[in-house]
């Protein structure tokens, strides 16, 4: 790779030793200022007198100067079509050679996790994705949205998945508006859906899973194994395909020949998998009053008594092999 020659200061410390030669003083060697003047041709020493110097009218020292500047022009361009494949070749060397363990690393603390985010973030060149099942609290927005405009104004292309009841919520409602003006996709979707971070489809951050399947907010795993983010990216694809878009013509269409609504649905996937209604409220992301309603509304448009007749009509009706 190309070596970068240091550049002449220009600083004020220069403009003052020009001024004291001006003056005709004797300057020593080591004068701040002195060598940039005499590398960049503003002045030359007298050769008869130590400590000597004389100034050189600036428009004669223009060309020097601008044949300095279109050198170094030059060797950062080779500095730059040089660096990616550099990189490239470093990054496999490393990938190669590290330890199996480095491609996994576990990160305790949520000072940590958001420093390695952050990095993350700032070194994304192509794409970020994140899938958000939980809320997201008003503050934590507000610390990443000036990071993601950032992200999108570079030109990455930005897909976040939330699930559906952060649409009421009015903090997350405005950052999806922002996102969504600068190029942003933001898309909601019913029921659960694994949390996730990816960037580039490179590295990934995922929740440690407790073993009720909840992820702590105080630890997460970065993954950089190249297999492994492959496959965690392909999971988000798949929930990406079945989500609604959050802000455009899709998400008003009529449901036209379908008889629940996707809260509906989510609720009787939830009861169906065999969970309690607690359960599949806490699941779909609704309160157990609003999910008694919806069933309750359920029962009436089917004209039926019992949620085990509401279940048995599910089964085998078009609105169970609705996809969102």
């Amino acid at each position: 790779m190309p070596l970068i020659p240091d550049l002449p200061d220009l600083s004020e410390q220069a403009v003052i030793t020009y001024q004291r030669i001006l003056d005709r003083e004797s300057l020593t060697p080591d004068t701040p200022g002195l060598d940039s003047l005499l590398r960049s041709g503003l002045a030359v020493a007298y050769p008869y007198t130590p400590d000597t110097y004389t100034p050189v009218q600036p428009r004669h020292a223009a060309l020097q100067m601008m044949q300095i500047l279109h050198t170094h022009m030059s060797a950062l361009t080779a500095y730059a079509d040089a660096m990616p494949d550099l990189l490239v070749t470093l990054r496999d060397r490393y990938q190669v050679a590290r330890s199996p363990d480095d491609a996994v690393q576990h990160l305790v603390g949520r000072r940590l996790i958001n420093e390695r985010i952050a990095a993350e973030h700032s070194a994304a060149r192509t794409e970020i994705t994140a899938a958000q099942p939980g809320s997201r609290k008003p503050e934590d927005l507000a610390h990443s949205l000036e990071r993601d405009r950032a992200g999108l104004r570079r030109g990455l292309v930005m897909r976040t998945i939330y699930h559906a009841s952060v649409r009421r919520v009015s903090a997350v409602g405005s950052w999806a508006s922002d996102m969504a003006a600068l190029g942003g996709e933001i898309r909601t979707i019913q029921g659960r859906f694994p949390r996730s971070i990816i960037f580039d489809r490179r590295v990934a951050f995922v929740p440690v899973y407790t073993a009720e399947g909840e992820g702590s907010p105080e630890e997460a795993v970065m993954v950089t194994d190249p297999l492994v983010v492959a496959r965690i990216a392909h999971v988000f694809d798949l929930f990406w395909e079945r989500a609604d878009l959050w802000l455009g013509a899709r998400t008003n269409l009529p449901e036209q020949g379908l008889t629940t609504n996707p809260t509906q649905r989510a609720v009787l996937r939830e009861l169906c998998l065999g969970r309690n209604q607690k359960r599949a409220a806490k699941n779909v992301g609704i309160s157990a009053a609003w999910l008694n309603n919806q069933l309750r509304e359920l029962r009436v448009k089917l004209g039926v008594e019992t949620l085990n007749e509401v279940i048995y009509w599910w089964a085998g009706s078009p609105d169970h092999d609705v996809h969102d």
